[in-house]
């Protein structure tokens, strides 16, 4: 767990609960290293792993407890098996005003080194977090080779930080940039109190942050840029409840003590081998200028222009065999209009112009390409999408559920 606040417009942290003397992006780095959301590939996932919590106590098969206090960052805790345990169905983590090794507090950490890492995939968890001065809750990853190469030379993944009783939501990846620690991350708000579902999906390109699948933050780790190699290889999980510490400071409301962080489930998927369509899903589709496609209800020619999904900007996946597919939206078909005038979706039933082939690139963004041998352009959003470009490029190109 690291620390991660951020600058107002620049998305850089600015202090590390690891190394206080490290390093953040320089402008140019910055720039590398960030990218543009929602341009990421059409992901079948195939759930791999998973700790529902229904028992009645932590399995042993899965996570290791630590003890004692990890001697970083000022934390006040002493971690203990005593502090977890699991009921109604949620993994409990409880901090308590209770004075163990010489910490006037106590809470709990677990992991699942050596018992379970990944390398890629979504790793998401449903989590419900306290809201009490002088916590700090995390849901994060280490690299698994960290005993042998040290910290942050492994990598570190930091799913999900809070502090506090903001609202805020912090996502951060840490690694030797070549000349010592680096990070690079984002926040974004919602409500800790209640159960919320935070998440990564990670690839060879990039690591993207969600929360309720909302993406707030990507980083860019393709072809080691910026000496990313460390998000290359295999990480292991770690959920733990801190108690005071340089992020969240050491002023803690002990009125407020005993206090819970409860955890519903940990999941880990792994890409499906699928390149194919999601047919039968309802699926968005987003452009290369960031906005989503909208059928506009079939009453005019459609547009990539819309910041925001709604029911003009849903579209479900009809089979149309040998990987062509139609697309509907608010029971109307889109229609190439064979890359005569604008495309539309105001049609009833499915003709030739109403097919489209579906093609994968290899970023992961899909294209359609109408009957008439041509392909679907947003026009960057600037103008009514159409079906006639001879090329497929950026403009051409569309994010799936992004």
């Amino acid at each position: 767990m690291s620390a991660a606040i951020m600058l107002a417009l620049i998305v850089l942290a600015i202090s590390c609960k690891k190394d206080a003397a490290g390093n953040s992006l320089g402008n140019t780095e910055e720039a590398n290293i960030h990218v543009q959301p929602g341009l990421h590939r059409a992901t079948t996932w195939q759930l791999v792993w998973s700790d529902e919590f229904n028992g009645t106590g932590v399995d042993g098969s899965k996570w290791n407890i630590d003890v004692g206090n990890p001697g970083v960052n000022n934390e006040k805790e002493y971690y203990q098996a005593a502090n977890v345990t699991e009921s109604g169905g949620n993994l409990v983590i409880t901090a308590r005003q209770q004075s163990v090794g010489g910490q006037p507090y106590t809470s709990a950490k677990l992991n699942t080194s050596g018992k379970f890492s990944v390398q890629y995939g979504r790793i998401e968890a449903r989590i419900q977090l306290p809201m009490v001065t002088g916590t700090w809750p995390a849901f994060w990853m280490l690299g698994t080779n960290i005993n042998s190469v040290g910290w942050p030379q492994c990598g570190e993944i930091d799913i999900m930080e809070h502090v506090n009783t903001t609202n805020t939501i912090l996502g951060t990846m840490h690694w030797n940039g070549g000349s010592g620690h680096v990070q690079y991350g984002s926040s974004t708000n919602t409500t800790p109190g209640s159960f919320h579902i935070y998440a990564v999906e990670w690839d060879n390109q990039s690591i993207r942050w969600y929360v309720d699948n909302t993406l707030y933050v990507t980083g860019n780790i393709a072809n080691n840029i910026n000496n990313t190699g460390a998000f290359q290889l295999p990480f292991y999980i770690i959920l733990n409840l801190a108690i005071g510490g340089d992020l969240p400071g050491n002023t803690i409301d002990n009125n407020s003590l005993p206090t819970n962080m409860l955890v519903d489930y940990v999941r880990v998927y792994t890409a499906a081998n699928t390149s194919g369509p999601p047919i039968g899903q309802t699926i968005t589709l987003k452009g290369f200028n960031n906005q989503y496609v909208s059928g506009e209800n079939g009453t005019q020619a459609m547009n990539c222009n819309r910041p925001t999904a709604q029911a003009w900007e849903q579209f479900l996946v009809v089979d149309e065999g040998n990987g062509n597919v139609a697309l509907q939206s608010m029971g109307k078909y889109v229609s190439s209009e064979n890359g005569t005038q604008a495309i539309t979706c105001n049609r009833t039933s499915v003709g030739a112009w109403e097919i489209f082939k579906w093609g994968t690139n290899p970023d992961g963004t899909i294209t359609l390409q109408g009957n008439n041998g041509k392909f679907v352009s947003s026009e960057d959003g600037t103008q009514p999408m159409t079906c006639n470009r001879t090329t497929a490029s950026g403009w051409e190109s569309f994010g799936v559920n992004k």
